[in-house]
């Protein structure tokens, strides 16, 4: 598997958690971020509900909460 670097902001405490958990378990930090990314993609991927169609739901509240503030302000 060829690797590629990413960067992103973690909050202080999950920071914190992660070097406990590094030490406790001696898997080097990187590897339980990747681990753990793994596991979203497998659980995300096996939801009977797909990303797109959120995604879809997520447009058209946003849609009609604007439609919603219109009608309410005329």
């Amino acid at each position: 598997m060829s690797t590629v670097q990413y960067s992103t902001k973690l909050a202080s405490d999950q920071v914190e958690a992660l070097r406990k958990i590094s030490e406790k378990t001696h898997i080097p930090q990187a590897v339980l971020v990747r681990q753990a990314i793994e596991i979203l993609i497998e659980t995300l991927s096996k939801k009977s509900v797909s990303l797109d169609f959120l995604s879809l739901v997520k447009k058209r509240v946003k849609e009609d909460t604007g439609l919603l503030k219109r009608l309410a302000s005329t």
